[in-house]
């Protein structure tokens, strides 16, 4: 299972990398095509995780998360 973790801004983004990394997940950034503005800049990272960890890892970094969804 993916998680398609929405975060924002390409700052966010790359944070998020960095911790998943850390933590020992690989993770992609994409953008968005057309993201709302719920969606701020646009940008998701994608990490294969069969747990909520990688949640909770970026929660714990303090990157503001503006919604998960699960493929």
């Amino acid at each position: 299972m993916s998680l398609y973790i929405k975060v924002g801004s390409i700052t966010n983004a790359q944070r998020s990398q960095r911790a998943l990394r850390q933590s020992g997940y690989k993770s992609i950034i994409k953008k968005i095509e057309n993201p709302s503005k719920e969606d701020g800049c646009g940008y998701i990272v994608v990490v294969n995780a069969y747990t909520e960890e990688p949640i909770f890892i970026l929660q714990k970094e303090g990157i503001q998360i503006r919604g998960v969804d699960r493929k």
